[in-house]
């Protein structure tokens, strides 16, 4: 049994300076590819949701049309809130332009 076997890891001080930059650039190379990869899947990913969403463009004319109903229903009940509160502060309005006259 050798020493590598006995310890089971790895002195870098016993490398060469020109070793350890080897090292570090291949760890720095895999980190890279790794990033690429997981940048690419996570790109594919974003690309494929879009494509099912064009695909289902059957669908698309019906959403869209039940949420343009929706903000016009939201619409005219903001229109007739909107006309309650004018009308009462019309009426606060005269009723404090009477109370200050009389």
């Amino acid at each position: 049994m050798n020493s590598w076997q006995q310890r089971k890891i790895v002195c870098l001080a016993t490398m060469s300076v020109e070793d350890v930059d080897d090292v570090y650039i291949f760890g720095l190379l895999m980190t890279g590819f790794l990033l690429f990869g997981v940048g690419g899947y996570l790109a594919y990913q974003v690309i494929r949701k879009t494509w099912a969403a064009v695909q289902s463009h059957p669908k698309l004319p019906a959403m869209l049309d039940g949420v343009c109903r929706a903000i016009n229903i939201q619409t005219e009940m903001l229109r007739e809130q909107n006309r309650k509160l004018d009308t009462i502060l019309e009426q606060n309005r005269s009723l404090a332009a009477v109370g200050l006259r009389g």
